[in-house]
């Protein structure tokens, strides 16, 4: 993925998360938000070397859906079927069933959900976090 910008990658991301009907992407923090609404953030961590001699580099990237205010019944509705693991609004079948540019990574792989309140702008979010870890050559 060296050779690669990491905006690239990070696009690619939104790329995939557009094909969910309905979902509004940003393949970048935004400061607005304006649910049902998916973004792409910075990596956690970059991992080069993963194996041996350059072979290839590990990104862990963060990707946060948005679903309503944390206490509407139709929030948690609407993130149930984002972390739901198949299906057409499945976070995880669009980002690891999404043929990347070449050369932008080998393997995507969404690790895990997790369920957080977030506060943007004054309002709470019921949200999830999904960590994708993106293998590339190096």
């Amino acid at each position: 993925m060296v050779s690669i910008l990491l905006s690239t990658v990070m696009d690619e991301l939104g790329a995939a998360l557009a094909t969910i009907e309905g979902l509004r992407v940003k393949s970048y923090t935004e400061q607005r938000i304006n649910p049902p609404m998916a973004t792409v953030n910075l990596p956690r961590v970059i991992t080069y070397d993963s194996t041996y001699g350059r072979g290839s580099d590990d990104i862990e990237i963060p990707i946060v859906v948005h679903a309503g205010r944390f206490d509407a019944e139709s929030s948690r509705n609407a993130i149930s079927q984002y972390v739901d693991g198949r299906g057409g609004t499945s976070v995880k079948e669009a980002i690891e069933g999404h043929v990347p540019a070449a050369g932008s990574y080998d393997i995507a792989h969404v690790m895990d959900a997790q369920f957080l309140i977030s506060a943007v702008a004054g309002v709470d979010y019921l949200t999830a976090t999904f960590r994708v870890r993106l293998v590339g050559k190096g």
